[in-house]
This record gives structure tokens, sequence and C-alpha cells, in this order.
């Protein structure tokens, strides 16, 4: 149940990260033709793809902790977890758990104070209570795809590709 979870949770940030991807290299492709070629780029071009970013960020981000898929710095990792593997284990996962939280909370907040001033963007005026509170759902996505790929294991995390084999 929880791994079907997981490999559901897993599909969709798949899936809408390669949507939000390519309509941003889409929107980046029109905006420099239409800047260099045709004299008239997207209106408001920039703060698009700013966004855009952000949430192929967050989701990229959730795919990393669903899969355990992290860059480690490997100058010590071998050692310390060498001398504590299980520790080494908890105090990472924790930490990163810990941190991806925090990051959810802070984002949340922001979102709710956007909301309380009407705050929008600069150009489109667009309101960044939502675009806060999207990234904030997704952080808080992120944590609990980690969590769930903890309680799984590393088997069951990539079950797209035990099918492919």
């Amino acid at each position: 149940m929880i791994a079907k979870l997981l490999s559901g949770i897993i599909r969709a940030l798949e899936v809408l990260s390669s949507i939000v991807l390519a309509a941003m290299m889409l929107l980046t492709f029109v905006d420099v033709i239409g800047r260099y070629v045709l004299g008239a780029p997207v209106f408001g071009a920039s703060e698009m793809i700013s966004t855009l970013l952000a949430l192929v960020i967050f989701l990229g981000l959730g795919l990393a902790n669903a899969k355990d898929k992290h860059i480690v710095v490997e100058l010590f990792d071998s050692r310390v977890r060498a001398l504590a593997p299980r520790f080494y284990d908890m105090v990472v996962q924790g930490f990163s758990i810990f941190a991806m939280s925090l990051i959810a909370y802070v984002l949340w907040e922001q979102a709710v104070e956007a909301a309380h001033v009407g705050a929008t963007t600069i150009v489109l005026e667009w309101p960044l209570a939502w675009i806060t509170g999207t990234v904030a759902v997704l952080a808080a996505l992120s944590v609990v795809s980690q969590v769930l790929g903890l309680i799984v294991g590393p088997s069951a995390r990539m079950p797209h590709l035990e099918d492919a084999a």
C-alpha cells in the first residue's frame, strides 16, 4: 500500500516536472526567437521562467528525496559510514527531513504573509501567495515522499525501473 502510494507520487512528480520543464524550454525558445528575430520578446517571460524554475526545482527535489538520489561528497562519506552505518543513515536522513520540513514551513509562512499583504509579482502582477504556496506544498510533498521512501526501503523506491528490466 505504501509502496503503491510512493510509486504514484513519484510518477506524478515525474510527469509534472516534465511538463513544467518542457513549458519552460518552449517559453525560453519563443522568447529568444521573438526577441532576436522579430524584435518582440514575450511580455513577462523572465517572471514566468523564474516561476517555472522554482516549480521544476521543487518537483525534482521531491523526486530526489523519494528515490534517495542526492549528491554526496565522498571525501569523508565512506569513512564515516564505515564506522557506524545505521547511525550515519539515521543522522543524514533525519537532518534531510528536518531541513526540508523547515523549508516547507518557511515557504508556507511566506505564502500566508504574501496573501495578507496582497503581494504580487512585479511585471505580471501574479499573486505571490499562490506561487509560494505551491512551492511550499511541493516542499511538503518532498518530505512525505522521503519518509515514504524510507519506510518502503531502497528496492521499492524506483518500481518503474524494475518493470523495464
